[in-house]
């Protein structure tokens, strides 16, 4: 999406945020989240994940604060000019959920911002029910949904990707690299190259890919994160990057070469192998809507397709 077409949230607003106790989230502040994630009662949502804050910060900007028993976190989506509520960071308990709720709620009155929770979770939606005095519309949306695998899956790939994997192994000379901050010019050249020179801006619905990779790429491994860059015979044939917390990691980006059959199962196998022994549960995000995307992520391995809603506050 080209930077003219976005909704910037004026200084003197993001000013009066500030002045209530936010702070802009940066990837130093890692560390401040990482034990509200602990304390999650299940697995969050794709987009909740901290290296989907600092990709998408030109498009999505996230402030945070924490809030009784809770870190909250406030986002500027810019893409359509709104304020946007993550669902609550911490463990899920009816009294504190609703002690916290109505601070921040009443903080978003003073700001003129209505309350909207996305990316929500089923398990999450009982808890908000139980907040006296409220009442809310829920939004759903069968592109709002995150492809979640049991990690053992991909130990071993059954029928058409099996198939592909296996050839990917025996027919090409690959190399793989273990992606680092100095493959930055690398990735980016590739993105444009396989993307960009087909792709309009505005397909990209959360702002540009280069500028989500620049974002993350310099800190990757102070946000937990991992990746791989793949060639074969010295070309440039893939990549993929992510993140881990815990026992689940989330596979947020990648491109690859379509004409080198198998290359994403590939990716996925060795990515597992190499750097996530230790996980059980493994996230490919959403399919954007995109039919591709949606029938190879839905044949990969045995998986569960858990959908997101937006949770709107009425009264």
């Amino acid at each position: 999406m080209y930077l003219d077409q976005l909704s910037f949230l004026p200084k003197e607003k993001e000013e009066i945020i500030l002045a209530h106790g936010y702070k802009i989230v940066t990837f130093e502040e890692k560390p401040h989240f990482d034990p509200y994630y602990d304390r999650m009662n299940d697995w969050w949502s794709s987009p909740m994940s901290f290296m989907a804050m600092i990709a998408w910060e030109t498009a999505l900007k996230f402030y945070y604060k924490e809030v009784g028993e809770y870190l909250v976190c406030l986002g500027w989506d810019a893409t359509i000019g709104k304020m946007t509520v993550l669902p609550f960071l911490g463990k899920y308990e009816n009294k504190t959920l609703a002690e916290a709720f109505q601070i921040v709620r009443e903080e978003l009155d003073e700001m003129g911002y209505p309350l909207c929770i996305t990316d929500m979770r089923e398990w999450m939606q009982p808890y908000y029910d139980a907040i006296p005095g409220t009442s809310w519309e829920k939004t759903e949306s069968d592109t709002l949904s995150d492809y979640v695998y049991a990690a053992a899956e991909f130990d071993h790939f059954h029928g058409k990707s099996g198939q592909y994997h296996r050839y990917f192994l025996k027919n090409y000379d690959y190399s793989v690299e273990e992606v680092t901050p100095s493959h930055l010019p690398v990735i980016t050249d590739f993105i444009r190259e396989i993307w960009c020179s087909h792709t309009d801006c505005g397909a990209c619905n959360y702002g540009c890919p280069i500028d989500c990779i620049s974002k993350v790429l310099p800190c990757l491994k102070e946000i937990s994160g991992f990746g791989i860059l793949v060639r074969v015979e010295g070309r440039v044939v893939g990549y993929c990057i992510g993140s881990v917390h815990n026992g689940m990691a989330i596979y947020h980006f990648q491109n690859t070469r379509e004409e080198y059959r198998g290359i994403g199962m590939f990716m996925y196998h060795e990515i597992r192998t190499r750097m996530l022994p230790h996980v059980s549960i493994i996230s490919l995000g959403e399919d954007m809507g995109l039919p591709g995307i949606r029938t190879f992520k839905t044949r990969l391995a045995p998986h569960e397709w858990i959908p997101r809603f937006e949770y709107a506050l009425m009264t």
